[in-house]
């Protein structure tokens, strides 16, 4: 792709009920479109009119009614006006541009966050991933970074204070915040599905492929996961050196995939008194694993899934390394990393400063004999954190970050109630369930001010087999409140 590729804001888009996917003709797209069933869409870059192909990241037999969809075609350099063209109905499309420098060669996508509260967490994803250590060579100051990657994190609802403490973070150019938005169709040709209860997890897949794009011509690596999945680098001192050494050259591995290993553990209300080291060596392992993340090299993909592309796996490759045609078709593999797992904060448990005991630092979680993270590398981190905290801005924002748990709770028990023990007890099936938690009660609390996601939402005109809703001017409003 060129760095004067441009691409459209975050779109809507509603499936005429009785189409069936496979049976999607070839639009007269004049771009190279990335489409999401209900938020995004986005422009590959290159340029000239041509058809585009549809291929989907999720399986046709899934239960949720609105999927992730990706139609590829080619564009025009330098282009000023878009539009979508189907059966003579035209619909013009904004556009903006990509990020073209990332701020480091690895970029973590991070999972629209929603009544989050646990502040801790973040903290922790954001120092264990920003670390590094100053070296001085020749009476000059130069930054290494050691692990190295940027946060690029999406926003639906977030407790106005610990959203405070983020945008302290964004000011210093550690992460990069988007608000996430709820799916709207302000005008509509007939009935339809509300699309926020159908649609996978508040439409996950969409925000990072959303990532995926934004990053794809800017960054070596980029990472899918959740906010309480934390990688620590092993037998190696930063994610890329990790990464390019699992990779090893070789041009048929998609991604790499890393099991979540799940643990309980603690945290404590006061900002101060952070501590990695608290956390990790009050670790406990629990006999559980979640279904893992993947990490990936841009240029292989053009969309993914939460976990990994379901796309990207199938689409066949006709030219080796060196562009010499191939007697057959290959496809690239997933790879599974076996001697590096994530440190999964499934469960922290609210504790006083007085209850937190010593201990050990936890082994790799996957069996191999070595620390899951050095002492000196725990040490540079919580010394790291210390500083930053310490810093008059954030250290002001103290007395306002909730100091109990309200959201949390309850959502983990409407998601337990919608999904995960059917998960857990092998009873998901995807051609009944649609995962997804919309139905939560989450009640207001004036004393717990939220902001949410907004924008300015438009409806294209009636289209065949996709009418085009989208979204402009986004931001994030005080009057909403913690909703989904």
């Amino acid at each position: 792709m060129s760095s004067s590729s441009s691409f459209p804001p975050s779109f809507l888009l509603e499936h005429k009920k009785d189409t069936m996917i496979p049976r999607f003709p070839r639009f007269s797209f004049k771009v190279l479109l990335v489409l999401f069933f209900a938020l995004s869409l986005f422009i590959l870059f290159y340029s000239v009119v041509r058809d585009a192909s549809p291929e989907v990241e999720h399986r046709l037999f899934e239960r949720c009614d609105y999927l992730l969809i990706t139609a590829q075609s080619n564009m025009l350099d330098n282009m000023e006006k878009l539009e979508i063209e189907a059966e003579g109905v035209l619909v013009e499309v904004p556009i903006k541009k990509p990020v073209i420098n990332a701020p480091k060669p690895v970029v973590f996508c991070v999972s629209p966050q929603f009544a989050a509260e646990q502040w801790q967490t973040f903290l922790v994803q954001l120092h264990v991933s920003k670390k590094f250590v100053l070296l001085v060579l020749f009476f000059e100051f130069s930054c290494f970074v050691r692990y190295g990657a940027h946060l690029h994190l999406y926003i639906v609802s977030m407790v106005e204070s610990y959203f405070n403490l983020i945008r302290e973070y964004q000011k210093m150019g550690l992460v990069s915040i988007e608000p996430w938005l709820t799916i709207k169709f302000p005008i509509t040709d007939g009935p339809y599905l509300e699309p926020n209860r159908n649609v996978e997890l508040r439409n996950q897949a969409a925000a990072h492929t959303d990532c995926l794009l934004m990053y794809k011509e800017a960054a070596s690596f980029v990472g899918i996961l959740d906010m309480d999945d934390i990688l620590i680098p092993t037998n190696a001192n930063s994610y890329y050196e990790e990464f390019e050494r699992e990779y090893s050259g070789d041009w048929l591995i998609s991604a790499l995939h890393y099991d979540k290993y799940d643990y309980k553990t603690i945290k404590v209300g006061d900002l101060g008194s952070q501590s990695l080291s608290a956390i990790v060596k009050n670790a406990e392992r629990l006999p559980t694993k979640d279904t893992g993340k993947s990490f990936l090299r841009p240029e292989r993909f053009n969309s993914t899934w939460s976990h990994w592309s379901r796309a990207a796996e199938k689409m066949p490759i006709y030219f080796d390394e060196n562009g010499e045609r191939l007697k057959e078709p290959v496809f690239r593999k997933l790879k599974t990393i076996s001697n590096n797992g994530m440190f999964h904060l499934k469960n922290m448990y609210l504790k006083s400063l007085d209850e937190l005991k010593g201990g050990e630092i936890p082994l790799n979680p996957t069996g191999q004999l070595a620390k899951m993270i050095s002492d000196n590398h725990l040490n540079e981190i919580d010394e790291d954190m210390k500083k930053m905290l310490s810093l008059p801005r954030i250290a002001q924002l103290a007395d306002t970050l909730p100091q109990e748990e309200f959201y949390m709770p309850i959502i983990f028990n409407c998601y337990n109630q919608s999904f995960y023990h059917l998960r857990d007890t092998n009873q998901m099936r995807p051609n009944i369930l649609c995962v997804n938690a919309y139905s939560c009660d989450l009640p207001q609390r004036e004393d717990m001010p939220c902001v949410h996601s907004d924008a300015t939402y438009h409806s294209g005109p009636s289209m065949w087999p996709i009418t085009y809703h989208f979204a402009t001017n986004a931001f994030f409003s005080r009057d909403i409140g913690c909703y989904q």
